[in-house]
C-alpha cells in the first residue's frame, strides 16, 4: 500500500473509503477491485 499526501482513483474500478483510526483521525483509503497495486492511504 502506498502512503501519499493526496490519493486519487487510478482507474474506473478504484473506490474511496473513509475510516477513523484509533486516534479518531479520519483516514482516506483507495482500494481497487481489478488491480491490487492501486491501494493507497492518505497520510
Amino acid at each position: 500500500m502506498k502512503v501519499k499526501a493526496s490519493v486519487k482513483k487510478r482507474c474506473e474500478y478504484c473506490y474511496l473509503v473513509k475510516r477513523r483510526n484509533s486516534k479518531g483521525v479520519t483516514v482516506t483509503y483507495v482500494y481497487c477491485k481489478r488491480n491490487a497495486r492501486h491501494k493507497q492511504r492518505q497520510g
